[in-house]
């Protein structure tokens, strides 16, 4: 007689083959992680091994199973497990799900009815998507914090299984006589099957953990350590996408969410400060000389940057930037300000009005007080610009590019200082993101 852990482990291979041989990019991949049985509420993965609960796994359907394997595979796929940093572990994997549930859903994969999806984070990162929900919340969530915050849209359903006959009730709930269901939100994962950093309990929508990266002996990955293998999901992702795609079978929407993962991450203060530094005018002067060369004998002109003029620097006041990324811009424009002595930075605030304006000399530290709160349009600050007969040698807008309003291209030098991905139509965007404690 067959026994229960036997049946689960057969229910999960199908799973797995029904996998390879209908979605080959997931079904590959899914086959790279060891299948360990263990405590935890639902199922979590490490990026070495997927952990799953028995109980969990029997009374999923077979489209649902291949679904919460298919998202395990894509959280390391796009190495969440390497990625969390310093961020609160839960809210992390709040974020993940959204990010990458959509893609799921758009690949025609069943997920648990409950699953979190919310449109308003369709298209980003799983780090723009946490920075959103802790401005939403004022700080890392606790699960009891998030339940009783719906409007947050953490908690959204998706009903994207319509069948009913799993034991799950009408709102795709696990239903409430099955009290192992219950308890299994409550249990605490075992330290010999779980990764550090794990959530303790379960949250409405969660079905499937990312935890941090380990090591061989099951401690917490290094940094080098988790820079490998990020880098070795990123050459297995490429080389399942290949396959996949060989037998006509190539998933859609991941591309940019896979680029995104191989990307390493901008160091923007140098990018802003090369900015400002490309419209600061130079030239070459023999006195004094190059102080570089003049130890080796080499006398070489060096060169002499004059000050810069007007900086005109915009500020999008809608609530879409948090005052962290406020903070470490203002400190950053600041010092860039110190070293390019401009003519004088003029601070514009504006959501789908300027709202205010100050204006800063080349010694003043520069202090952002975001005034206004409404909409967002782009329009209004490059009017003031010209309004005011301002000649900036560049303007810097911070914002998310939520917004479509824009004006004709100006004839000055545009960068966006932006924490989404979105593009704009003219200038360059660089990408900023608050430094984690």
């Amino acid at each position: 007689m067959m026994s229960a852990q036997s049946t689960i482990e057969r229910k999960l291979s199908r799973a797995r083959t029904q996998l390879l041989l209908n979605q080959p990019f997931f079904g590959t991949l899914c086959l790279r992680l060891k299948l360990d049985a263990g405590s935890l509420p639902t199922m979590a993965t490490d990026g070495r091994r997927i952990v799953y609960n028995a109980e969990f796994v029997e009374e999923l359907r077979s489209a649902e199973l291949e679904g919460v394997l298919a998202h395990e595979v894509l959280h390391c796929a796009l190495a969440h497990q390497c990625r969390r940093g310093q961020r609160d572990p839960e809210l992390w994997n709040r974020a993940a799900d959204l990010a990458i549930n959509p893609i799921l859903i758009a690949n025609g994969f069943k997920l648990p009815g409950d699953a979190l999806i919310d449109q308003a984070f369709n298209n980003l990162s799983a780090e723009e998507i946490y920075a959103r929900l802790a401005r939403q919340s004022g700080g890392p969530l606790s699960c009891s914090s998030a339940e009783s915050q719906p409007q947050s849209g953490l908690a959204g359903a998706a009903d994207n299984s319509p069948d009913t006959g799993s034991g799950r009730d009408q709102k795709g709930k696990t239903a409430s006589t099955n009290p192992s269901s219950a308890d299994r939100s409550r249990q605490v994962p075992d330290t010999a099957t779980s990764a550090p950093h794990s959530s303790a309990t379960s949250y409405p929508g969660s079905f499937g953990e990312v935890m941090d990266a380990t090591d061989e002996s099951g401690g917490p990955a290094s940094e080098a350590e988790r820079n490998r293998q990020q880098h070795e999901w990123n050459i297995a992702a490429e080389q399942a996408m290949r396959s996949a795609k060989a037998c006509g079978r190539e998933p859609g929407n991941l591309d940019r969410s896979l680029t995104g993962s191989r990307e390493s991450t901008q160091d923007w203060r140098s990018t802003l400060r090369n900015f400002v530094a490309a419209t600061t005018p130079s030239d070459y002067c023999w006195s004094p000389p190059n102080r570089r060369h003049a130890a080796s004998g080499l006398y070489l002109p060096s060169v002499v940057r004059s000050g810069v003029g007007r900086i005109v620097v915009a500020v999008d006041t809608s609530g879409s930037i948090g005052s962290r990324e406020l903070d470490q811009f203002a400190a950053e424009i600041s010092a860039i300000s110190d070293e390019a002595q401009p003519e004088a930075i003029h601070v514009v605030y504006c959501d789908a009005t300027v709202e205010g304006a100050e204006e800063f000399g080349p010694a003043e530290p520069i202090h952002i007080v975001p005034k206004g709160g409404g909409g967002t349009d782009f329009r209004p600050v490059f009017e003031w610009v010209e309004t005011n007969d301002l000649e900036p040698v560049c303007l810097i807008y911070l914002t998310d590019l939520c917004c479509h309003s824009y004006p004709e291209r100006p004839h000055y030098p545009v960068l966006w200082v932006t924490d989404s991905c979105r593009t704009a139509p003219f200038g360059e965007a660089i990408l900023i993101s608050a430094d984690q404690p």
